[in-house]
């Protein structure tokens, strides 16, 4: 039995991504890329970020729970981000606001995964092609696309139970629909509750981090003639959560309370509505394809975050006693998106792609600080009341040539010219705030891309490439010296820009059983846009340099039908290039959240190919030592997070219209730290430490019809 797998293997599909906006091989594209598949997804049971953000090669994040998470590629990060360093994407439509007044950074998308295609991970700056807030890279969740051709339908349901914690469920379902032989509706639904498991000491409330995720999918595919195509998405989704899986710790790292407790005098419960509609529509022309994409989104995200350890003690040195002190906040945007492009067609010498793109965005910040008096009600006074409204508004043009010197070597050229007009202003009232008048700025970046291929045969590539970001500068808040009337901080802030140089080599063998990705690179970082104070209020500004040097490494091995075997490997020296004090920070500084060394190894074994099935698989994961700030930050003190080792197991079951898994996640319940907010620190409070989930057992079943 086994010599006849071996002799006769299952064919592998070929992997195709559509990073550079057309179709490729992985193996062709001239990057460093990483896709999970949906059944990579599967086999990791994995229902959000979390759960398979660490098996991707220098992808980092800091979070406080579903939906309250940063994002960071290659080490581009400062600690706490102004703007996103990191392009969230939904199929072609970017998310969430591209300005420095809404907190984009640290509210990236967590999408439900159920009926993904795939996610594709782009390493490096994408802004010829992306855009802004694409400086470290770009991540990409591509939804299953209708099909015309059968009628198919899958559910899904699971169970799990957390140590320490409390029961987990998951349900979902997709139904794929042929309407006639030229069209296609797909419908999908997902729901996903999590148990928690961190309890809140201040209230007695036990799993105060539970979680609920839920949304669907409405999807039209009509192909009205052989060149036209058109598809038609809605989706919308809904994210509530009580509290945050933080743990209270001092800052040498000793727990404050017990063992996953935190001490919260007031609840921190978060909710966010996510909708987006979008037009998609592609038309051969013959010698090129015509490509439109339409979308319009809004996202609302209101949270609370108790801020008692800070205000407690300052205001009652000045004579105001209260029990607790709560800051009510809520980020909003509304966001139009505009994109056109025509690409050539065919493996020609000459590869074109030309586009243009534009973004018309509205978002509010809105912040609350509630006192509460020794009684426990709220208090009449006003501590602050701001609303920040902002308009972010670009329009750009991009454009790709890639030229076939030879058949085994090509060379690429790609530049992008945008220009943003940005306004904003601060509306306050209260003992601790106040207005400014309208601020307003304009900005103009030109983004570059060069890239050299050369295939060594059909099944190995090796390539250079230089590419640019950026993130947008813009208008700033207005402080002048009370006596003098003397501006305190510039008018605008600039954007700041990114440099990346980066070889690599893929190549795998004819029967793709073994493959190999290589890569090595050196990022320069200039004018980071970091927050500090003029006058006593927040403003940003530019501050200092960094460097990156880093290489990637992704093995795969699949040396009978029966075994494969992975392995995704990352190297992040990222560092200060020169002193930054308003970063609290020193040249050479290593910049924070940011592991030098990261792998995930995995394993999956199909013990028989009769009967069940039953297929057996581990998940080794491991996570380098990282600082959570700059030492000599004052704002946001330093905190260590240690490095963390966890164990995944899985089996699986095959039944003839369904499959079943069983799985144990973080099996020997190691308390790894993911990241840490220390900004209540700086007064005495506690660092608010995300952990991770505890030793979680479960089952899912996948039905399909």
């Amino acid at each position: 039995m086994w010599a006849q797998q071996a002799a006769e293997p299952a064919k592998l599909d070929e992997i195709i991504v559509t990073a550079q906006k057309r179709a490729e091989r992985l193996i062709d594209a001239p990057q460093s890329i990483t896709a999970l598949a949906a059944a990579d997804l599967a086999r990791l049971d994995a229902v959000q970020f979390r759960d398979f953000a660490n098996t991707v090669p220098a992808l980092s994040f800091t979070t406080a729970g579903v939906g309250q998470t940063q994002v960071s590629l290659r080490g581009v990060t400062a600690g706490v981000d102004i703007g996103p360093t990191v392009g969230v994407y939904v199929d072609d439509v970017p998310y969430g606001s591209s300005s420095a007044f809404s907190n984009a950074s640290s509210l990236a998308l967590d999408v439900g995964l159920f009926d993904l295609d795939r996610i594709e991970v782009l390493r490096g700056p994408q802004g010829t092609l992306y855009g802004a807030g694409a400086m470290g890279g770009v991540l990409r969740y591509i939804s299953q696309a209708p099909d015309p051709t059968a009628f198919a339908a899958k559910a899904q349901a699971g169970l799990s139970s957390t140590s320490g914690g409390a029961i987990g469920a998951n349900g979902a379902a997709v139904v794929n629909a042929p309407l006639g032989e030229d069209a296609a509706l797909r419908t999908s639904a997902f729901y996903s509750r999590d148990g928690g498991f961190v309890d809140n000491v201040a209230l007695g409330d036990k799993n105060v981090d539970a979680s609920n995720v839920y949304g669907g999918r409405l999807d039209l595919a009509l192909t009205p003639t052989d060149s036209l195509k058109i598809r038609l998405t809605g989706f919308a989704q809904e994210i509530g959560r009580d509290g945050t899986p933080s743990v209270d710790f001092t800052l040498s790292g000793q727990r404050v309370d017990g063992e996953r407790q935190q001490r919260r005098l007031k609840a921190e419960p978060f909710d966010q509505s996510f909708r987006l509609a979008s037009a998609s529509i592609d038309y051969d022309l013959g010698p090129a394809t015509l490509t439109s994409i339409s979308s319009y989104q809004t996202v609302d995200s209101t949270f609370r975050q108790d801020a008692s350890a800070v205000y407690v003690p300052v205001l009652g040195g000045f004579g105001l006693a209260f029990s607790a002190v709560a800051i009510d906040q809520r980020r909003s945007t509304d966001k139009f998106t505009q994109e056109v492009r025509l690409a050539s067609n065919g493996d020609t010498r000459l590869q074109w792609l030309v586009g243009g793109y534009y973004t018309d965005e509205d978002s509010d910040n809105r912040q609350h600080v509630v006192a509460y008096d020794p009684a426990g009600a709220v208090s009449p006074i006003d501590l602050a009341t701001v609303a920040i409204p902002s308009r972010y508004e670009e329009i750009a043009a991009f454009g790709n040539l890639t030229v076939k010197v030879t058949d085994a070597f090509d060379i690429t050229g790609g530049v992008r010219y945008a220009r943003n007009d940005q306004r904003f202003e601060q509306i306050g009232s209260g003992v601790l705030i106040g207005s400014t008048p309208v601020s307003r700025a304009k900005d103009e970046v030109v983004t570059y891309l060069a890239n050299a291929r050369y295939r060594l045969g059909g099944r190995q590539t090796v390539y250079a490439r230089f590419a640019t970001g950026y993130r947008p500068g813009g208008p700033n808040f207005v402080v002048n010296d009370p006596v003098s009337g003397a501006p305190l901080a510039p008018a605008t802030f600039a954007s700041d820009s990114l440099k990346s140089y980066e070889l690599g080599y893929k190549g795998e063998t004819a029967d793709r059983r073994f493959s190999l990705d290589l890569s090595a690179y050196h990022i320069d970082w200039r004018d980071i846009q970091v927050t500090t104070a003029a006058g006593g209020v927040s403003v940003i500004a530019n501050a200092g340099a960094a460097k990156i040097d880093g290489g990637e490494a992704t093995l795969v091995a699949r040396p009978t039908s029966a075994l494969t075997l992975s392995g995704a490997f990352a190297y992040q020296d990222a560092r200060l290039a020169q002193d930054a004090p308003l970063l609290g920070a020193l040249k050479g500084d290593r910049l924070p959240n940011v592991a030098k060394l990261t792998a995930a190894v995995l394993a999956d074994y199909q013990l028989s190919s009769q009967g069940l099935r039953p297929t057996l698989g581990a998940t080794v994961r491991y996570v380098d030592d990282r600082s959570a700030s700059f030492d000599a930050n004052a704002g946001l003190p330093q905190y260590e997070l240690p490095s963390y080792v966890t164990v995944d197991l899985r089996l699986g079951l095959s039944l003839p219209r369904a499959d079943v898994q069983l799985y144990a996640r973080n099996l020997f319940d190691e308390e790894g730290q993911l990241s840490a907010a220390t900004v209540l620190s700086s007064v005495g409070g506690p660092a608010q430490v995300t952990v991770l989930q505890p030793r979680t057992l479960g089952v899912r079943v996948t039905a399909r019809f």
